[in-house]
């Protein structure tokens, strides 16, 4: 959870757009799109080394007065970071909401992992996600239009 001056409405097209992951991927990653976006029923893969996600858009839920807005997107059984044996994620959600003069975003990445590897997956994450909200306020303060 992270919370950024931006109101939610650019907030939300932020994280709604596919060019966000698609070209903000760092390389040999890569997002892939099948017909459409985020909307619910759209497939979805994340892959690259030792990487295959592959997913479905669940509910989207657009912001609104007194409820946060929410993505969901399900992974499929056989997906997984590092190898099979390690790794499976299997949905990853995000949350976005008002508060004071900004918005809120929480994000959240289930994963089956081994339990010896448990801890290290979780760190590694907190490393992972950290520049998140870094590269969310870069974008959004570069687009030219005022934060909140």
């Amino acid at each position: 959870m992270f919370r950024t001056p931006h109101p939610i409405g650019r907030v939300w097209a932020w994280l709604n757009d596919p060019a966000t992951f698609v070209e903000g991927q760092v390389w040999p990653y890569r997002v892939e799109f099948v017909d459409g976006g985020f909307e619910p029923g759209v497939l979805n893969v994340h892959h690259g080394p030792f990487l295959n996600v592959a997913g479905i858009i669940g509910e989207v839920r657009d912001p609104e007065a007194g409820r946060a807005a929410f993505r969901d997107l399900q992974y499929f059984y056989g997906s997984y970071a590092i190898s099979p044996r390690l790794f499976r994620p299997t949905r990853l959600r995000f949350w976005a909401e008002e508060s004071g003069r900004g918005t809120v975003v929480t994000l959240q990445l289930d994963c089956l992992a081994r339990r010896p590897f448990a801890r290290s997956w979780s760190v590694a994450q907190g490393i992972f996600w950290s520049r998140f909200p870094r590269w969310m306020d870069s974008a959004l303060r570069n687009s030219g239009e005022p934060a909140a």
